[in-house]
């Protein structure tokens, strides 16, 4: 038999029990790559688990997975920022506690009534020593392995035991968004000073503050007692000013690394939400879909044995 297309006549399709045969094991073959892939779409959740399933999803699957690793590390930066900022808020809200006592110290001199008690003197002086040694111990206090406010000089300690500043290079900054980086503190000389005017210095010829009113109170003269209470109180004023403003740095530091880490984990749930719109199995859906696909594999397979029945010689060879 013939066909006629555009007036050619075309030789007739014979549909021989091969040609069916092989039509047949084409479809059954789909139908078994369908099955396949639902059911591994069960077993992991994923509608798209290589390219070929779906090229176009796999490629905003691609995207979004390089969006939100890009964001996972901007919320690991914020919370060790965070974690940073934290721990030097705590350490300066000590600082000025110390201070303060040391403040309260000088104002307990009294020229007319302790310079004929060198013991009551020499326990000021202790009292103002120990603050110092207790400052020292604070201005190197660490953060997973670093000095806080050693700057970015990579280094353990901020100041060596006769309180010089021997850290370097600027305060660290954490990277929270594309081309933001937030500075996650200050550097222990801008804090704690340098020199006569710094708090910390121990060096013969270059007294900081506090070591300063030590030898005062020790010296215990009617000039050196002036002196704690004139000269030395003002420096110690100007140096708790100082840590004061500092402090409130490192607040508003952390307050806009909080406002943002917080920006970066609704990014963070945008992106998965997103994600799990287009990569999640719709579980009931899918195993649905499975079951009638296994009932037509089923029903495709009783057709074919009843369409393609074995010849004589076939069935007795």
């Amino acid at each position: 038999m013939t066909s006629l297309l555009g007036g050619v006549a075309l030789p007739a399709i014979e549909l021989t029990p091969s040609v069916m045969g092989q039509q047949t094991i084409t479809n059954l073959t789909g139908d078994l790559t369908s099955i396949a892939q639902l059911q591994q779409q069960l077993s992991t959740g994923n509608q798209v688990n290589q390219p070929s399933d779906n090229p176009a999803q796999a490629s905003n699957i691609m995207q979004l997975n390089a969006a939100l690793t890009r964001a996972s590390t901007y919320a690991a930066n914020a919370s060790d920022g965070l974690g940073w900022l934290s721990t030097a808020n705590s350490t300066m809200n000590e600082v000025i506690s110390t201070l303060q006592q040391v403040r309260q110290t000088v104002l307990a001199i009294s020229s007319t009534t302790l310079t004929n008690s060198p013991a009551g003197i020499q326990a000021l002086a202790d009292q103002v020593n120990n603050a110092q040694q207790a400052l020292l111990n604070l201005s190197n206090t660490t953060y997973d392995g670093q000095a806080i406010f050693a700057g970015t000089g990579n280094v353990t300690t901020a100041f060596d035991a006769t309180g010089t500043y021997v850290g370097g290079g600027p305060a660290p900054t954490r990277t929270v968004a594309p081309g933001t980086q937030v500075p996650i503190g200050v550097t222990g000389d801008t804090i704690f000073g340098t020199g006569t005017t710094g708090l910390l210095s121990t060096v013969p010829g270059n007294l900081g503050v506090l070591a300063q009113i030590s030898t005062d109170l020790q010296t215990n003269t009617k000039t050196s007692l002036a002196n704690a209470m004139g000269p030395d109180l003002k420096n110690l004023d100007a140096a708790i000013a100082n840590v004061e403003n500092q402090a409130a740095q490192l607040g508003a530091q952390y307050q806009q690394l909080s406002a943002l880490s917080q920006q970066v984990t609704a990014s963070q749930a945008a992106i998965n939400k997103e994600l799990s719109g287009i990569q999640s199995v719709n579980l009931p859906q899918a195993i649905t879909n499975l079951q009638l696909q296994q009932n037509s594999y089923q029903t495709a397979l009783w057709a074919a044995s009843q369409l393609i029945q074995p010849s004589l010689v076939q069935f007795l060879g």
